[in-house]
């Protein structure tokens, strides 16, 4: 009888995590199905997020802290400094996965899972903490930094944009909120209807709003920040960093407005499929409500008809009762 091998010893604490985190991250092969990627369009989409999801992540942690008053310090300046390089580590790894998962299904993660939503617990909170500092805090940073590398953030107004910077962030915040309210199906009504006035004016918004404070300010502002946290920009090399940033802000408008257009020829064929569709609906709402009042119709005829031959009956037997009598009689 053959003795079975023993079981393999219980991975290690700490250690099995890590060693499954980074388990294939270096396999960039994609299905043989599938048709060679196109390298054009997939650096296209790998630069911008590795400049808005790693250094933006960076540029949030920075130019919130100045906001909120944590480095007006040396020390704090510094303790700042150190936790803004060790988030960029942190989201570069995650860039380094959606890179390679686009590059293997030419298309990036599920932003939310569609079932049994509640049990995911992992990817709720690396979905939302990312969305923390990247929408919340980088929504607050990308008005600060941007402002600034523009040169319409100086000494004598830094109270005011550090007020509509927190606004900013405070508006993103609540639109947080909703999103982890949406992602857990709580108050379903709201976001059950694509097509309601809610939604459409909520996707309206992010096209607009949401895509040119965090897209476009916050591109300029990841430039200045990041470029600050590893001590490339100095008040030496400020010359050098403020053209560059204006003219990443420039490219990622450009890229807003491409966007914004093919986001409302979307939106103008989603409205021509919904009138096309509403006719349709309409004729088969008649031919339904036909079809009902032919039914009823009919089974008020069969009625009538029962009637007149009830009333015949009764009518005979009435006759058939008046006749014996008479022959009684």
């Amino acid at each position: 009888m053959a003795v079975p091998p023993p079981p393999p010893p219980p991975p290690k604490p700490f250690i099995h995590p890590i060693t499954h985190a980074f388990h294939g991250c270096f396999n960039f092969r994609r299905h043989p199905t599938k048709p060679p990627v196109n390298r054009l369009a997939y650096t296209r989409v790998i630069l911008a997020k590795l400049l808005l999801e790693v250094c933006g992540a960076s540029g949030a942690i920075w130019g919130s802290s100045e906001i909120f008053f944590l480095r007006d310090t040396p020390l704090g300046n510094e303790i700042v400094r150190i936790v803004a390089m060790f988030v960029g580590v942190i989201f570069f790894y995650r860039f380094w996965w959606h890179a390679k998962h686009y590059y293997q299904h030419d298309q990036d993660f599920p932003p939310l899972k569609e079932h049994h939503r509640r049990k995911w617990k992992l990817p709720f909170l690396q979905v939302f903490a990312s969305k923390l500092v990247l929408e919340v805090l980088g929504g607050a940073g990308a008005i600060w930094g941007c402002s600034e590398a523009v040169t319409l953030r100086n000494a004598t107004n830094k109270f005011s944009w550090r007020v509509a910077a927190a606004a900013v962030g405070y508006v993103f915040f609540i639109r947080w909120v909703f999103q982890v309210f949406a992602y857990c199906l709580c108050f379903a009504g709201l976001w059950s209807n694509p097509a309601s006035f809610r939604m459409t004016l909520a996707r309206w918004y992010d096209a607009f709003v949401s895509k040119l404070v965090l897209e476009v300010f916050g591109a300029a502002g990841a430039v200045w920040g990041f470029s600050e946290i590893v001590f490339l920009r100095t008040p030496d090399t400020v010359y050098i960093w403020r053209p560059i940033a204006i003219t990443i802000g420039v490219v990622f408008t450009l890229r807003w407005i491409f966007a914004l257009k093919a986001f409302v020829q979307s939106e103008n064929d989603a409205v021509e499929i919904k009138s096309q569709l509403q006719p349709t609906e309409m004729q088969r709402d008649e031919v339904a409500n036909f079809d009902v009042e032919k039914a009823v119709a009919s089974d008020e005829h069969i009625d009538d008809l029962e009637l007149e031959e009830t009333h015949s009956g009764e009518t005979e037997a009435s006759g058939e009762n008046e006749n014996g009598l008479k022959l009684e009689a």
